[in-house]
């Protein structure tokens, strides 16, 4: 069986945390090989509060923040070299439905040109809302295969999962998504990212973060 570590990134913002990780294991029963949360609010007392209210994960806490950038790079060098897999998760994410991360992982080996497999979230906006979803936004751009649905467009931080030769590229030292876009094109141009389930699925995930943590960069 692969072995999968969890991350869950987070800036500081309680509220939002509690709600993603006790959602999250609500829906998810799957045996991790471990779980870490990288804390980059530079915050004493939020770390202690993660430590008392997250026992089972491995607290990794900023003194200074890092922004976005750095909390990713500081996830992957967190993770153990043992794994096989990350499954990677923002504070800010309601689970509307259960993906089946076997699933998932048999689709990445069975695609190694995929460089991620994510979960497609709910529109954020009016304009999605309108469409029906990003997806539908440019829905040219986006080609169903058996079980997922993969594009060139950009890798995405919103939940998903990824192998660890993903985490080898390694992320750049400043900027987020497109950035790191770049970087995977620059190695191979081939590359591309997945989306789990069928394109006119219902989404899997909600966005609930609408407030940025205090001092939050890129």
């Amino acid at each position: 069986m692969s072995k999968v570590s969890l991350v869950v990134i987070t800036d500081g913002r309680q509220y939002y945390i509690e709600r993603t990780i006790s959602g999250f294991e609500s829906v998810v029963n799957f045996s991790f090989y471990e779980k870490i949360i990288i804390n980059d609010s530079a915050d004493i007392r939020y770390h202690h509060y993660l430590i008392s209210r997250f026992p089972h994960f491995k607290i990794v806490s900023h003194e200074t923040r890092r922004g976005l950038a750095g909390a990713v790079q500081s996830a992957w060098s967190s993770v153990s070299t043992d794994s096989d897999y990350v499954f990677h998760l923002e504070d800010d994410f309601l689970f509307s439905k259960t993906p089946e991360i076997e699933d998932m992982i048999n689709l990445l080996k069975d695609n190694p040109h995929l460089v991620q497999m994510a979960l497609v979230r709910a529109p954020v906006n009016r304009l999605e809302e309108e469409v029906g979803g990003f997806v539908f936004q440019n829905l040219q751009d986006y080609h169903q295969k058996d079980g997922y649905f993969e594009h060139g467009r950009l890798f995405t931080l919103n939940p998903c999962i990824y192998p660890m030769s993903t985490v080898k590229m390694g992320w750049p030292d400043h900027g987020g998504e497109s950035e790191f876009t770049s970087k995977v094109n620059s190695i191979d141009n081939d590359y591309r990212f997945g989306f789990y389930g069928n394109i006119y699925d219902d989404p899997f995930v909600i966005h609930i973060g609408k407030i940025r943590g205090e001092g939050w960069f890129l």
